[in-house]
């Protein structure tokens, strides 16, 4: 593992919340927790991604594996997966035996769906990687991913929404611009000291 994928891995590794957006505008912003937790057991770069409701942390609204390894380009790349039963494992964030139990044969690569990371002096940006066709069934209907982030310090901006495949326009996402999380816990710890070598 390269020295910008430790730090960047360091940096995310966490759990964030955006309560003060949402309870500054609680129409735009729902209260939403998001979590990336180490994967130790596979490969070097793996993160299991949690979002929740503050309403419902239980119950996890999405989530997925991401890999981090260096792309021919010096960039990061981020392969993004699904779980083939997320039920089985929306305990493993908090839960060691469940996320331990967690096996590649488990997820489903998503195609088109991968990001790159770029750092510049403000910290690390990520977005689908050029050309994605990352498709997004919500609402009845297959929409066209537009998905960015950046992260500075322990702050975490996100930014999703998707487009009609035709007429590029928002079907769903934010009207208001980014969702800002806050680091509220650090599990830059957890991170394998075998993955700097």
């Amino acid at each position: 593992m390269t020295p910008a994928i430790w730090q960047f891995l360091s940096q995310l590794c966490g759990e964030y919340s955006n309560q003060t957006q949402a309870f500054d505008n609680p129409p735009l912003f729902a209260h939403i927790f998001l979590r990336y937790r180490p994967l130790g057991h596979l490969k070097p770069g793996s993160i299991l991604v949690e979002q929740t409701y503050a309403v419902d942390p239980h119950n996890p609204y999405r989530l997925r594996v991401i890999r981090a390894e260096e792309a021919d380009n010096g960039t990061i790349k981020l392969w993004n997966h699904i779980f083939k039963e997320p039920a089985t494992f929306q305990s493993a964030t908090f839960n060691d035996e469940c996320r331990r139990s967690i096996e590649y044969s488990d997820l489903i690569s998503m195609d088109h769906c991968h990001y790159q990371v770029v750092y510049d002096e403000n910290g690390f940006r990520g977005s689908l990687e050029p050309d994605s066709q990352c498709i997004v069934h919500r609402d009845g209907k297959d929409t066209l991913l537009h998905s960015t982030f950046s992260l500075e310090g322990d702050c975490l901006k996100t930014l999703d929404r998707g487009l009609d495949l035709e007429t590029k326009e928002r079907c769903w996402g934010s009207i208001a611009g980014e969702f800002r999380f806050q680091k509220i816990q650090n599990w830059a710890s957890e991170l394998p000291l075998n993955w700097r070598a």
